[in-house]
């Protein structure tokens, strides 16, 4: 089995996040409906952008992949090498589709909600302020954005259970509960999250975002390589 075929036999596993997604967005035009045949609809509130609920697909499936699959792979003889080739292969797929469904909302969905002439979508472009640079830029700023979550969340779930994994959870909790409270410190993970979100600077967001997948996707490389199945 080869790097293409763990792709898509992951695709295949994880029909949960597709349910989900699609559930989630089936209920928020049932409340639509109801709303409107009652009367009771607010003209000019707030609303969530179907492309957020695109987000519990890629995040589900670094959880369900290698929490689930794995095992289940490495049992059909697949070189661990082509399992970390297959899930990226996962997530650029995953990541280029959702930035295509998020473009589509921004451009055309996120319009026929009923939100009024005073009402706000919140979609990740707009949010974000992806859109200051146009779509098609904001189409990458999410492409490698969603890349990197998807390969950090991968990586974490995949160290859990190790002596690693135990100490990675510490220093998550020990770099919230120290960097919170304190304004120098505050400020250092504010400037985290401006250089991979929140700046206006495309380049350094898109290069930045890029930078941490490689790191994140070599390291994850090295813990699958030494993980017992």
């Amino acid at each position: 089995m080869n790097a293409l075929a763990v792709a898509k036999l992951n695709f295949k596993k994880v029909k949960l996040s597709y349910v989900i997604f699609i559930a989630a967005i089936v209920l928020q035009i049932i409340s639509y409906v109801i709303n409107d045949l009652l009367g009771t609809t607010n003209k000019g509130q707030f609303y969530l952008s179907f492309s957020f609920y695109s987000y519990i697909i890629i995040l589900m499936s670094a959880v369900l992949i290698p929490a689930k699959n794995f095992r289940k792979i490495m049992n059909l003889n697949v070189k661990k090498l082509d399992y970390m080739r297959g899930i990226l292969i996962n997530y650029i797929g995953f990541a280029l589709v959702i930035s295509l469904f998020t473009a589509l909302c921004y451009l055309c969905l996120d319009k026929l909600l009923p939100v009024g002439n005073n009402g706000f979508v919140a979609n990740p472009f707009g949010v974000f302020g992806w859109d200051k640079n146009g779509v098609s830029i904001a189409f990458i700023r999410q492409f490698v954005f969603m890349l990197m979550v998807a390969l950090i969340v991968h990586t974490l779930t995949t160290i859990q259970g190790t002596w690693y994994g135990w100490l990675t959870d510490i220093i998550i909790v020990a770099i919230i509960c120290v960097f919170t409270p304190i304004a120098a410190l505050r400020k250092v993970l504010g400037l985290i999250f401006e250089t991979l979100i929140f700046t206006p600077n495309a380049v350094i967001q898109i290069i930045s975002c890029i930078v941490v997948s490689v790191i994140v996707y070599i390291l994850c490389v090295l813990v699958v390589s030494r993980k017992k199945i």
